[in-house]
């Protein structure tokens, strides 16, 4: 039997600071597992972004009003800018919950695909179930008292390429885009600017563009864009556009020898 929240026009609306508990370190990531059950609170939203896993249950999520049903075995994915809550559940299963720096989420340089849907606010899942996604999930949050480096390297590196897989087998949208039109913000105008600058950066990093450039995208000056982009992402967007250059030369070493008089 599903529990039941009143309508999104009845709650308070979300504060516009960052839920700083769901973002995690650099190099690291935020596992947790629990009885789903409806939010007390008003919409929140996060600068990470949010894998889910339901075992037993199903539940309904709302992204600024309009609504995403989750459902059992599916891996969910979206960031977390958009602001959401529970609104119904239905069973007595466990849900997990992994957050991911939106740093390290673009560091991976996963398939275009796949980062310009979560970064454009769509909330994703897997298409089919998979019996390993329970494996793996469980495997995950039974280990995350090994916080040494070398095993966080390795769940990262596990969460990656799920990822990875995912962007290849395809998915299904369970939201588009979130809803505009009922009185609550969409991201903050924070989450707006950086979303601006990364995608500046993702199709002009092979041209000879620099910070200033970069800040011009979301109408920011260098120092402003610098700290907000510091802020979400942990790095400056020079590093990052330093990693993003550097990771996309050696997609190219790995594609066979670069013709560089054909480049130059």
């Amino acid at each position: 039997m599903a529990q039941r929240l009143g309508s999104v026009d009845a709650t308070v609306p979300f504060s516009e600071s960052v839920d700083q508990t769901r973002v995690p370190t650099p190099n690291n990531f935020i596992i947790e597992s629990h009885r789903p059950t409806l939010f007390d609170t008003p919409f929140h939203h996060h600068t990470s972004v949010e894998v889910n896993f339901l075992q037993n249950c199903h539940l309904d999520y709302s992204f600024s009003g309009q609504v995403a049903k989750l459902k059992a075995n599916r891996l969910v994915v979206f960031w977390g800018a958009a602001p959401h809550k529970v609104t119904d559940v239905y069973g007595e299963g466990r849900i997990t919950n992994i957050y991911l720096s939106l740093g390290q989420f673009v560091r991976w340089g996963l398939p275009s695909d796949l980062v310009k849907a979560i970064l454009s606010g769509e909330v994703i899942a897997s298409r089919n179930d998979d019996p390993l996604d329970a494996l793996l999930i469980n495997r995950i949050y039974n280990e995350k008292h090994l916080e040494q480096p070398p095993w966080r390297r390795t769940h990262l590196a596990e969460i990656e390429t799920r990822l990875r897989r995912l962007a290849l087998e395809g998915w299904s949208t369970l939201i588009s885009s979130p809803s505009r039109g009922n009185g609550f913000s969409v991201r903050s105008t924070t989450m707006q600017e950086v979303e601006s600058m990364l995608r500046f950066i993702s199709e002009n990093f092979t041209l000879p563009i620099n910070v200033k450039d970069i800040a011009a995208a979301s109408s920011l000056s260098p120092a402003r864009a610098g700290q907000v982009f510091r802020d979400v992402l942990t790095v400056s967007i020079k590093k990052h556009l330093t990693r993003t250059r550097l990771s996309h030369a050696r997609m190219l070493l790995g594609s066979g020898p670069i013709d560089f008089r054909r480049s130059a």
